[in-house]
């Protein structure tokens, strides 16, 4: 695993993460499998491994320390399981690296921080004593934006549980989560404790239309072993209705999903009678998994065609064990997730983890593209990484010639960021009049301009945690929907000053149901509880 520099502010805020006992949120495997717990608890070293004690070390304020740690396993039969995990007890948001008899433990994905490391192979421990070491690296110099701030010493705290290595049976960890679709194909991702093969099978259910004889059978597909698995899977036009599941055997384990029933939409010529369309927008989950797991059974119930989730799914994204627990894994929004295409577009809290790139399909070649966009019948939907970026000058052109190539009814932007807003995130410099935030300022002064001269529909973001209608000069409608469960906001102080357009702001759950049928399209913003804050309605734009 790479080596990071993490901030002091960035470690403090992973032991708040890692208040519980380590061991109580290990992922749960079934009974029968071998597990051993380190006969003592960490032993600590700043000197290289000198000297050794019970009790961490300090490392002082403006110094770079490094800090080895050491436990030893008694393993009586290493062959009793072929994949391991380990539950290191450490605080999990900090550089570390891990060694089993001084050998590396790899991790799944370089980049992400995990409280348990799964797949742990065999080979890595012996018969007797086994002798696992963490280094840990330790920056405790002020941040680069405050190089002047002073700095407290860093005690590394101390686990309240040993490390320990259990057994793995073989599971479906994460998934199946829906991706994008076309009239040619849709797209599943999946993950797995345990590097295996995964086979998907695609029965159909119903057809728009009389199907060919070949297009009647049952489709087969299979990933290569691994941890992750993604699917694209080839789609007879005709095909409305199908089940699918996912399947892997290893050794005497199997394992399978559940069979979820999909229907999409079958989307004919503009005009005809598939020209229609029903969907979802909403954002901000983070780790309210009880609020997310209200709005997410209220779009479940609302049976959209495609859901497009606008960012922040979780506290921290590179955190591998919040996706399990905060978004994906609880339900419903695990079913949700299974039988709706889900459409992301990436907040701040996703922080660039690698993992979110794997575990959803969007609409482009490899379906890892952050920056997509896809016709789907009369709407045109568009989704961009809207943080700061090098590339934002590519980006800006991509999106004005995706625009110009558009002979869609209906155009909805999608960013993370709004152009205006009425809560905190929205304030001005005091100087310029303008936002502060670098993306607030690029959607409102390179964004906005592009969608009014092509006559977008809307556009849709979150960021700030509650609804939000701004009616945009040049006639653009901007829409903040982000109340999938993040803590809601209110306005700021100087609300009237930040956002002179808003005309709608309310400070609830929401999400927003949208139907096209023909040259008409009308959006219900709704609380989960079914509470209707408003309809509006569009008619399709004019290109000439």
């Amino acid at each position: 695993m790479p080596r990071r520099i993490v901030c002091l502010g960035c470690v403090l805020m992973g032991l708040l993460a890692a208040g519980r006992p380590a061991l109580a949120e290990r992922p749960a495997e079934p009974a029968g499998r071998p597990e051993v717990v380190a006969q003592s608890k960490w032993q600590f070293s700043g000197d290289e491994g000198a000297t050794w004690s019970p009790r961490p070390p300090t490392v002082p304020a403006g110094k770079v320390g490094t800090i080895q740690a050491r436990a030893t396993f008694q393993v009586p039969d290493p062959g009793a399981a072929e994949f391991w995990q380990l539950t290191h007890a450490l605080p999990p948001r900090m550089d570390m690296t891990f060694s089993l008899n001084d050998k590396e433990v790899p991790v799944p994905l370089p980049g992400m921080y995990y409280k348990t490391i799964p797949a742990i192979p065999a080979r890595l421990l012996r018969k007797g004593p086994n002798v696992l070491m963490a280094r840990i690296r330790i920056d405790n110099r002020p941040p680069a934006s405050d190089r002047q701030k002073v700095m407290p010493d860093f005690t590394f705290p101390s686990p309240s549980d040993p490390p320990a290595l259990a057994g793995q049976k073989l599971r479906f960890q994460t998934g199946p989560i829906l991706g994008a679709f076309g009239e040619d194909y849709f797209s599943a991702t999946c993950r797995t404790n345990i590097p295996v093969p995964v086979r998907l099978t695609v029965t159909p259910a119903q057809r728009a239309t009389p199907p060919r004889p070949a297009s009647s059978r049952a489709i087969e597909l299979s990933s290569p072993a691994g941890l992750i698995h993604r699917f694209r899977v080839p789609r007879d036009s005709s095909l409305r209705v199908f089940e699918y599941q996912l399947k892997a055997t290893f050794g005497r384990d199997s394992a399978a999903t559940a069979a979820h029933s999909v229907a999409l939409p079958i989307l004919g010529p503009k005009g005809s009678r598939q020209d229609e369309l029903r969907f979802v927008i909403m954002g901000d989950s983070r780790s309210n998994t009880g609020d997310w797991a209200t709005v997410a059974q209220a779009v479940l119930n609302e049976k959209p065609a495609l859901v497009v989730f606008t960012g922040d799914m979780n506290d921290h994204g590179t955190d591998d064990w919040e996706w399990d627990e905060h978004y994906l894994g609880p339900e419903p929004a695990r079913e949700l997730l299974a039988t709706v295409p889900f459409y992301p577009v990436k907040g701040n809290h996703e922080e660039n983890a690698p993992l979110y790139n794997q575990l959803f399909y969007t609409p482009s070649p490899d379906g890892t593209a952050e920056n997509w966009a896809q016709e789907i019948g009369p709407v045109l939907l568009i989704g961009i990484n809207g943080q700061w970026s090098a590339r934002w000058p590519q980006t800006r052109t991509w999106i004005e010639n995706t625009l110009s190539e558009s002979t869609a009814k209906f155009i909805f932007f999608m960013s993370h960021y709004p152009a205006w807003s009425s809560a905190g995130n929205g304030k001005l410099d005091a100087k310029t009049g303008l936002p502060r935030h670098w993306a607030y300022l690029t959607a409102r002064t390179d964004i906005v301009p592009m969608l009014v001269r092509h006559k977008a529909t809307a556009l849709v973001a979150a960021h700030e945690h509650h609804y939000e209608r701004s009616d945009l000069p040049g006639g653009l409608m901007q829409i903040i929907s982000a109340g999938a469960g993040a803590p809601l906001s209110g306005k700021s102080r100087d609300a009237a000053k930040q956002n002179p357009y808003s005309k709608v702001f309310i400070k609830t759950l929401n999400y927003c149901l949208l139907e096209v049928k023909g040259n008409r399209c009308t959006l219900q913003a709704k609380t989960p509880a079914g509470t209707v804050i408003e309809t509006l309605t569009w008619q399709a734009r004019k290109l000439h």
